[in-house]
């Protein structure tokens, strides 16, 4: 009988910045023990990878791209918008997105939805139809770094700010055995220094940050922040996991969201992560190994 067969798998992929490149070694795990994804749901970093997977993109392609990628392809002197409110105006990014993926929904290769969140009524919104550009990008928005996203009557930022995992959604979108995977950073500051003030906020460390790719954790303005946003992140998250059947935790949360020169280190961290979650997966799933 059905009710005994095979369930559908849902991979619902988390926040979690220059963290979420854990997500190819994720996906490389379940590419190669024959448990691809019926259904993907993405936040901020996981809404891009998850878009990529969907639209048909071969995880070693995403994973070259990754470990080639330069923070330098989505900066410059052209993207800086400091006097609107944030570090980048993000017509970068759209354009990164243009290059791999189809303008819509419709046209990827299985259900595929994402998150972002409406300022103007502080709630979620799930994209699962129509402009996959626009709405990608608008996941990815992380307030002050890129500029919100003007939609209908909607300011669009980050999916993070209401759904880090979006387990529920990709259960939405056909799942019945979710996997939930979760890089939120640590929520903490670096080493106190023995002199000085801490905590200070400046727009140039922000956009040091950002244009770099590669920072550690100190005891900036951004850095607090950082930590906070971190925190805040980590409580919604757990409280999503809940509803997962299976969570998956790669160890990249001490590094921060900026640290793209991470990316060989963030893709092993999902595949051990991964690895070690696959038995569990297959039960919940009702799919047994192969026999050899």
């Amino acid at each position: 009988m059905a009710w005994f067969g095979p369930k559908r798998i849902g991979l619902a992929l988390g926040s979690g910045a220059a963290r979420g490149l854990a997500h190819i070694g994720v996906l490389k795990v379940l590419d190669a023990e024959g448990l691809r994804p019926d259904a993907i749901a993405g936040t901020s970093m996981g809404a891009l990878i998850g878009a990529f997977y969907a639209a048909g993109i071969p995880v070693d392609e995403m994973e070259r791209i990754a470990l080639e990628f330069d923070v330098r392809e989505v900066t410059g002197v052209s993207e800086v918008a400091l006097n609107k409110g944030a570090v980048l105006s993000g017509v970068k990014v759209q354009e990164f997105l243009r290059r791999y993926l189809p303008a819509t929904f419709e046209e990827l290769r299985m259900p595929f939805g994402c998150v972002a969140t409406d300022l103007t009524r502080n709630v979620p919104v799930h994209f699962t139809e129509g402009d996959l550009i626009a709405a990608v990008r608008a996941s990815v928005s992380v307030p002050l770094a890129l500029l919100p996203v003007r939609m209908d009557d909607m300011l669009l930022v980050d999916g993070y700010v209401c759904e880090p995992v979006p387990v529920q959604l990709a259960r939405q979108l056909g799942g019945q055995t979710i996997i939930g995977v979760e890089v939120c950073g640590a929520g903490t500051v670096g080493p106190l220094p023995p002199v000085g003030e801490v905590g200070t906020v400046k727009l140039k460390d922000i956009a040091a940050g950002v244009r770099t790719g590669n920072v550690q954790r100190g005891t900036s303005g951004m850095d607090v922040l950082s930590a906070v946003s971190e925190a805040f992140e980590g409580r919604l998250a757990k409280q999503e996991l809940r509803h997962a059947s299976v969570v998956v935790s790669p160890d990249v949360h001490n590094l921060t969201g900026f640290d793209y020169g991470q990316a060989a280190f963030a893709i092993a961290a999902g595949e051990e992560a991964m690895a070690a979650a696959v038995p569990r997966l297959r039960r919940k799933a009702r799919r047994p190994a192969p026999v050899t």
